[in-house]
């Protein structure tokens, strides 16, 4: 219990410690700009680019506390209560999400999909935001190429899939890029400012549907990231 209780204590240090910089940041820049709006000689791109540096760190703060939200609720085991999930149905639903992010990005959004996919029983929360922490971290850090999401079923497993053509991690990092707050010093993934939590928040949803993820990658040729499930629907008997 002791030792529960100092590792709580030290996660709330961290998070506190990470979520001053970004107020302190977006609090000061605001403070600046409201101070050169009375001041007519000053360019309105200066003001512009005050405030956009201040939405970058409220944009953060929310992604951060997204995270920690959706970390909550997996440590508390809320809305863990499986459900039988259509697979091809939740599969169309993230790929219509996340297919303009992608097209922002002139990114190609894939789907490589094995016929008759059928169903799991998993609690919907997690699977879904399991997924979907592949896929915006694959958009996030691949510049040009194409982002897949792949479903493949081997008798009575379905395994998903998310994969890229991005920057990809090196094997030192791979060993700690699943650590809370763990951040790669790769100045590719400092520039684009994640909380360090997303991978972290992963394994502990992972965990909670009983499945492991396993990662492939190779630095500047991509990532693969990937866990399976058991089919539970009646159609696997008949496969």
């Amino acid at each position: 219990a002791k030792s529960l209780e100092e590792e709580r204590d030290e996660f709330i240090s961290v998070v506190s410690h990470e979520l001053r910089t970004p107020i302190t940041i977006a609090e000061g820049t605001i403070s600046n700009v409201q101070v050169m709006m009375d001041r007519p000689e000053i360019p309105e791109d200066i003001l512009r680019k005050g405030i956009d540096t201040a939405h970058d760190q409220v944009i953060f703060l929310a992604k951060m506390v997204n995270d920690l939200s959706t970390l909550s609720r997996a440590e508390r085991g809320v809305a863990d209560a499986p459900e039988v999930i259509e697979v091809r149905s939740l599969v169309d639903d993230l790929f219509n999400e996340y297919a303009p992010q992608a097209a922002a990005k002139k990114l190609h959004f894939n789907l490589d999909l094995a016929p008759r996919l059928g169903q799991v029983t998993a609690s919907s929360l997690y699977l879904r935001e399991l997924l979907q922490n592949f896929i915006t971290n694959s958009i996030k850090y691949t510049k040009e190429g194409d982002v897949t999401l792949k479903i493949t079923r081997e008798k009575s497993k379905i395994t998903f899939e998310v994969k890229d053509t991005g920057i990809g991690i090196s094997k030192s990092d791979q060993a700690k890029i699943f650590n809370k707050f763990y951040r790669s010093e790769d100045y590719r993934t400092r520039e684009t400012g994640g909380t360090g939590l997303g991978l972290y928040v992963a394994v502990k949803l992972s965990k909670k549907l009983g499945a492991d993820i396993k990662l492939r990658s190779r630095l500047n040729h991509g990532s693969s990231f990937s866990f399976s499930l058991p089919a539970t629907d009646k159609a696997a008997h008949k496969v």
